[in-house]
């Protein structure tokens, strides 16, 4: 199948198959539509040659009313096609924005990816407006011109003229946009992307007065974007205004055509207006699609770029085998992560070891040796670009993705917190999944008491029950984390993937995460966590080293620290921040 000229993507083959009955109900509409274009022209002849000059009052009150009624019937039609491919529009959302969103979510985050549901949206315009219209009107040209032909052949091949002459104007006009288009809507991802994540940091802007610096680069940016976006404007707008003029022009030609046909008694005095409405409505649709060529480039880009998301990411949320729940038996091996940012550049390489269940692993290092990147591999939040994470010797990516989650605890560098309540965050939103509301909460408050937060959430307002926005108001740093690690708790996961828990906590919540931490491990839970406090890595059983995106060392605790400060003279953890 394709669309707008573009073979559609077996993954977004279904969605179009489902809209089917609309499209060929848009069709036959069309097809009703077109033919009653017909009416003005068959209206004109009939009151030229047969009313006037019979001065038949009541045959035109007849014809008039007749015409009419043809086109009242035609807007009508016309308005049920455009409701029709609404719904289809609708439909192709139904089926296909969870997907995207989907696949988009199981992407690394990037502007493509941010971009796929305006990618979507700009698609849906396309089917719901002019440029569908214009294609189902276009193949009705060569009706119009055989009619033409029966008026009079020179008429006929002025409208065939006509309407080669407009589809060179559009083939050229494609051909002049076709490097533009894809540069522009590149552009425009790009600067809409980087706004999105600057907005985001507003207050960090503000308080280091940055504002006025990020506000050029974002300009500078949104120019660029805007200059590729009007170049390609100012090249589909000759060639619309090019086409306008040769319908203008011809629609007269066809006038003084017809005139002169007239004269010679070739034709008759209705057929002179006739032969203007009809070469007029003949090429209406082409002017009309190279008007819209503009649109149909963003849609075909939509469609390539939606049909490369949708097969990168087309296994993200097929069920797989259910395994049972894991006993937090880990074993890495040869895992590798390049840079989105550069090429060759490698966050993490080769990274290799295994972790017993209910172990206790400490991961130290310098910044930028990839230990947030390698607690995100672990936590099946970020893909390795190489190798294999197995949890009770299975591959990480044969276990359904939804119910592996469950049995993982993770806390990010920073808290996550999602627009919701308390309760919602903590559970993950597992009302949203299917489970019982009685279970949740029972569940919740058992996270928010194995974490030592169930006192501090009860003294703010609303409880459980208050809600958070995108930027955790209200809560501080060291309270988004406390929740954050009732988050990790919940439901008694296998494993806890801890990326500087500590980080903004009081004195209050560090025993809280030291206690949490111990009973998780009394349940048998294997906990790996990054961090830089002594106090904190004093009861690990086995500590990482990674310097460079390797791994230095991996041992017994003691024996790492020993290693470290015979190496260096100096304290072991802060020779593993400074190395």
């Amino acid at each position: 199948m394709r669309l707008f000229g573009v073979p559609v993507p077996p993954e977004l083959n279904e969605a179009v198959t489902a809209c089917r009955d609309h499209f060929r109900l848009a069709i036959a509409l069309s097809a009703l539509v077109n033919i009653l274009y017909l009416s003005p022209t068959i209206y004109m002849i009939q009151v030229y040659d047969r009313a006037v000059p019979t001065s038949g009052v009541i045959t035109l009150l007849w014809l008039t009313i007749v015409v009419v009624c043809a086109l009242a019937t035609l807007s009508v039609l016309d308005a049920a096609r455009t409701r029709v491919m609404l719904r289809a529009s609708l439909r192709l959302d139904n089926r296909l924005s969870s997907a995207i969103l989907n696949c988009t979510l199981a992407q690394r985050s990037g502007p493509a990816s941010q971009a796929a549901m305006r990618e979507f949206d700009i698609l849906r315009a396309s089917v719901a407006g002019a440029p569908a219209i214009a294609m189902f009107d276009i193949v009705w040209t060569p009706v119009y011109l055989i009619v033409a032909f029966l008026l009079h052949p020179a008429i006929g091949a002025l409208a065939l003229f006509a309407s080669g002459l407009l589809l060179a104007t559009a083939i050229a006009n494609q051909r002049a946009n076709r490097k533009s288009e894809a540069a522009a809507l590149q552009a425009m991802t790009w600067a809409y992307a980087a706004q999105e994540r600057i907005a985001h940091r507003a207050e960090l802007i503000r308080a280091l007065g940055m504002r006025r610096a990020v506000i050029d680069r974002l300009t500078t940016e949104r120019q660029r974007a805007l200059q590729l976006a009007t170049q390609q404007q100012f090249v589909n707008g000759r060639y619309t205004y090019v086409a306008k003029f040769v319908r203008l022009v011809l629609q007269s030609v066809a006038l003084g055509l017809g005139a002169w046909l007239a004269i010679n008694n070739q034709i008759s005095i209705g057929s002179i207006i006739a032969a203007s409405v009809l070469i007029n409505r003949a090429l209406q649709p082409i002017e009309l699609l190279v008007g819209s060529w503009a649109n149909i480039g963003q849609a075909r880009h939509a469609l390539v770029t939606l049909g490369k998301l949708l097969s990168s990411g087309s296994n993200a949320g097929a069920a797989q085998f259910n395994l049972p729940r894991p006993r937090g038996i880990l074993t890495v091996e040869g895992i590798a992560v390049k840079s989105p940012l550069t090429d060759g550049n490698m966050l993490l390489a080769d990274i290799s070891f295994d972790v017993e269940e209910g172990a206790f692993i400490g991961v130290i290092g310098p910044s930028g040796a990839g230990k947030t990147t390698l607690m995100r591999v672990l936590a099946n939040a970020l893909p390795a670009d190489s190798g294999t994470v197995r949890i009770d010797g299975s591959d990480m990516r044969d276990w359904d993705a939804e119910r592996l989650a469950q049995h993982i605890g993770y806390i990010p560098q920073e808290a996550g917190l999602l627009p919701g309540t308390i309760a919602e965050n903590i559970a993950r939103f597992a009302v949203s999944r299917g489970e019982s509301s009685e279970t949740v909460t029972q569940n919740v408050l058992a996270a928010a008491h194995a974490a030592g937060v169930h006192d501090m959430i009860t003294r703010l307002p609303g409880g459980y029950d208050r809600p958070i926005g995108w930027g955790d108001e209200g809560l501080s740093t060291g309270q988004r984390r406390r929740i954050a690690l009732a988050r990790a708790l919940y439901g008694n996961p296998s494993l806890l993937i801890l990326d500087e828990p500590n980080a903004g906590l009081d004195a209050e919540g560090d025993r809280a995460l030291t206690q949490a931490i111990a009973h998780a491990r009394s349940r048998g839970t294997t906990v790996l966590m990054v961090g830089h406090s002594a106090a904190l890595l004093s009861g690990v059983s086995r500590l990482l080293l990674l310097v460079g995106g390797k791994v230095a060392m991996f041992g017994d605790n003691h024996d790492v620290l020993a290693a470290l400060q015979k190496g260096s003279g100096k304290p072991a953890l802060a020779t593993a921040e400074a190395r």
